[in-house]
């Protein structure tokens, strides 16, 4: 018979997600803010004050609080601790030391991410990661960040999706600095590479304990999509699986073999990275979607290959993703067959304005976390993606991934929470995805998730006849 309830472990963690850039606002002196004034974001807004969460984390942490999450992954943006060169603003770290000191007094695991993408402008002025010198003025920031916050994160993210940026900058020049240079791509990755490593050592160096007295946890929130070839007949089909295994490589698989074996993958080249080899004490996993190649002779400057369509019956967001659950546990099986460390799902969601396909998507992602505990595979916690609507990069602020609803031209950024957001502080309390729940929130996930009918008739369903 059917259980009535996936129970999750003790202690998991039930957080929440953010970027800094993308949430903070007034990061004036990186490299998005100066390429957002260009006029390349698509909906042509500019991250402006986003959020203003770097003024409102107050009242941010006590909402969260009331909903009753435990944990709360955050950024550090570097350009604000390092506006121009060699000089440490005073003031902007110990504005985020009283941020993560009202994390600590709500109760709330921090997690820490050092680098989210955005740079300096000076950074970028001198090359970016292209720069030998970048990767050591990188790990100067990290050190006095360490120095300064180093009490407070339970988990440490040294980078976020390093292989994003050096693909979507550097390869495809859909991110900044626009190249489309495979040099500039391998330059960059092994730049990322060289900061990871250094980052690690000087955590575990300079304060090799969490706050609970365990050793540090250090790790990256690394991007997986699930990537697969469309299968079309004959030589598109080989291409296909040709470009599958190639993106495979240059998204994660390049990335995880260097960081399990120590020597670098031949996406990457080069010499031997010092301390690279086995630098995680967890695997971070960023999943939301599985990507289909197929072959589309007018997308020259993607290589052929459209990644946008989706067999037919799979569902997809308003970012144009699939929907696709399943991927997050075939993920989870992947990374911990490659390392064997503890797992920390550090992104997922969807892009949902209406919130109709959130619960849903919340509940049968969660129902394939639970699929992997039960096969005993250490998961730590789940952290959605995102506690607020934010600035979503390229496009803006017209893709809304918030279980909390704002409007970046509301004058007052009144803080709304979606129905999801109840949905998922159901499952936090109760650590358990139920039957009730489910019924409740996402009726038509009945028959995936516990092998039953959904309920067409019940009180405030989202299911539509």
């Amino acid at each position: 018979m059917p259980k009535d309830r996936l129970d999750f472990p003790d202690n998991f963690i039930w957080g929440t997600s953010t970027g800094g850039h993308q949430v903070e606002g007034g990061n004036t002196y990186s490299d998005w803010w100066a390429w957002e004034q260009k006029g390349f974001i698509e909906d042509r807004t500019v991250s402006g004050r986003a959020m203003d969460y770097w003024n409102r984390h107050e009242e941010d942490h006590d909402l969260m609080a009331k909903l009753a999450y435990k944990g709360f992954r955050l950024g550090i943006e570097w350009a604000r601790i390092e506006p121009q060169k060699d000089h440490f603003d005073r003031e902007a770290i110990e504005h985020y030391r009283r941020m993560l000191q009202s994390l600590r007094q709500h109760g709330f695991k921090i997690c820490l991410t050092l680098h989210h993408w955005v740079i300096p402008h000076w950074v970028a002025e001198q090359g970016d990661w292209l720069n030998p010198d970048t990767v050591s003025q990188f790990l100067r920031y990290v050190k006095f960040v360490i120095d300064e916050l180093g009490d407070f994160p339970d988990y440490w993210v040294t980078l976020n999706e390093p292989m994003v940026p050096a693909v979507m900058g550097n390869l495809l020049g859909h991110f900044p600095p626009q190249r489309h240079s495979i040099w500039a791509f391998r330059t960059v990755s092994r730049s990322l590479l060289r900061a990871h490593a250094g980052a690690y050592q000087l955590i575990h160096t300079l304060h090799p304990l969490a706050p609970d007295n365990t050793q540090s946890k250090v790790g990256v929130a690394m991007a997986y999509p699930w990537i697969e070839a469309w299968n079309s007949r004959g030589l598109a089909g080989w291409y296909e699986h040709f470009a599958a295994f190639i993106a495979r490589r240059l998204s994660s698989e390049g990335w995880d073999y260097t960081i399990q074996t120590g020597k670098p993958h031949w996406i990457h080249g080069g010499p031997a990275i010092a301390g690279i080899q086995n630098s995680y004490d967890y695997c971070g996993i960023n999943y939301y979607t599985r990507a289909s190649l197929k072959v589309d002779r007018r997308k020259r400057s993607q290589y052929w290959i459209d990644n946008s369509q989706a067999p037919e019956g799979v569902k997809i967001t308003q970012m144009g993703w699939q929907i696709y659950p399943e991927g997050l546990y075939r993920t989870i099986c992947s990374v911990w067959k490659r390392f064997g460390k503890p797992i920390l799902i550090t992104e997922n969601g969807i892009a949902d304005d209406t919130d109709k396909q959130r619960p849903c998507y919340i509940v049968e992602h969660l129902a394939q976390v639970h699929r992997a505990l039960q096969e005993g595979i250490p998961i730590l916690g789940y952290f959605h993606w995102s506690f607020l609507d934010n600035f979503e990069w390229r496009e803006g602020f017209s893709k809304r991934f918030g279980l909390i609803a704002v409007q970046h031209n509301d004058p007052d950024l009144v803080r709304a929470p979606r129905r999801s957001a109840y949905l998922y502080s159901e499952i936090a309390q109760k650590n358990a995805l139920t039957k009730e729940i489910v019924e409740e929130y996402a009726p038509e996930a009945m028959t995936t998730i516990f092998g039953v009918e959904e309920t067409k008739h019940l009180k405030g369903s989202t299911y539509e006849q």
